[in-house]
């Protein structure tokens, strides 16, 4: 069985991985192009709108969200709405869905448990180039730990659809920084094919969390390339500018 499939849903159907819907009181999914665009801008009632039915479609009541600026900056989601810059968000509140949007940028999705394996706290985070070089899964692991009072060891965590290493190639200049932010150990991350530079962004932030203290097995990687995958999903290295915004989500049932 695969870890992640898209299945039907009301009103729109949903991408789940499957350790995390194993998990009793938690929420999560992934939409495709036939839920809600999450283009428009973050501030805007549309957005709002997209965010809220993403989060009815959760079975939760409301929604948080960031204006993704490809940094590393994780925030606390303590109420609904949007809640300023960042790409990254934890939240410990029932009912509230923490989303992050992309059209082809890595979603990780993530779940702090307790010794009995329920969950206490959620992460999301939008892992771009940038925001991969920058650290932004390991900071949301970090931030999500404290937040939960939990080792890293205690997190199922989720790597949705996005750019594969298939497909997604780069310049010289983005292997530069991530060389000078992570050392040697990034050179890897980076295989050439055909004279091309491909930047697996999938192994990239694989490495980060477990490094970060992220067990093994504890990763589940949708393993879909949204570059390659034009029925579900949207990419901006295909479509660009008139690309959409799918989005991932959590939260923890109330």
């Amino acid at each position: 069985m695969p870890s992640f499939s898209i299945v039907p849903g009301v009103p729109f159907p949903l991408g789940r991985f499957a350790g995390l819907a194993a998990l009793a009181g938690l929420a999560h999914g992934v939409s495709t192009r036939s839920g809600p665009d999450l283009r428009p801008l973050t501030d805007s009632p549309a957005h709002a709108a997209a965010a809220g039915s993403l989060a009815t479609a959760l079975r939760l009541g409301s929604a948080a969200w960031l204006r993704q600026v490809h940094g590393s900056t994780v925030v606390t989601a303590r109420s609904g709405g949007w809640l300023g810059e960042g790409d990254a968000l934890v939240s410990a509140r029932p009912g509230l869905a923490i989303l992050v949007r992309s059209a082809d940028c890595p979603l990780i999705l993530a779940a702090a448990l307790d010794a009995r394996d329920r969950p206490v706290a959620v992460g999301a985070a939008h892992a771009s180039w940038r925001s991969t070089v920058a650290g932004i899964a390991p900071r949301m692991l970090a931030t999500l730990c404290t937040l939960a009072g939990l080792p890293p060891s205690r997190v199922q965590a989720a790597l949705a659809p996005s750019a594969g290493p298939c497909c997604y190639e780069v310049g010289p200049e983005v292997r530069a920084a991530a060389l000078s932010v992570h050392g040697e150990a990034a050179r890897t991350w980076f295989p050439e094919r055909d004279g091309r530079l491909i930047f697996d962004l999938w192994r990239a932030n694989a490495e980060q969390l477990a490094a970060a203290g992220l067990a093994p097995g504890r990763l589940e990687l949708a393993g879909i390339c949204t570059i390659c995958e034009d029925a579900h999903f949207h990419s901006w290295r295909r479509e660009g500018a008139a690309a959409g915004r799918f989005a991932a989500g959590i939260g923890l049932l109330a």
